[in-house]
């Protein structure tokens, strides 16, 4: 009897010792794969679209292109969160500051 309940509960550990070890590291695994084909991907979009932002000129009318917008923007997509923020309070206080010019 007791021998018995030892040996089950030693096993049942060793099931649940190695569930708790195999399932993380293969769902890390399985993102770790997951985001280098998205950024794969994002890497090819991001050349594609520099690509078509090169024939473009740099101003029209004294706004940027939607070309280079979205080349601006998603050179931020790879960047840190930091970068990420700053850049996009940047743009805005650079909006607002040209608003201003142009009202005065």
């Amino acid at each position: 009897g007791f021998n018995v309940w030892t040996t089950m509960s030693r096993g049942w550990a060793f099931v649940a010792a190695a569930f708790i070890i195999i399932v993380p590291m293969y769902q890390e695994v399985k993102a770790v794969l997951k985001q280098l084909a998205r950024n794969k991907k994002d890497k090819l979009s991001e050349t594609e679209n520099h690509n078509n932002a090169d024939n473009q000129p740099l101003h029209q009318n004294g706004k940027l292109p939607n070309g280079i917008q979205n080349q601006a923007y998603a050179t931020t997509l790879g960047s840190n969160k930091h970068e990420f923020i700053f850049q996009r309070l940047w743009n805005t206080f650079s909006r607002m500051i040209d608003i201003s010019k142009s009202s005065q």
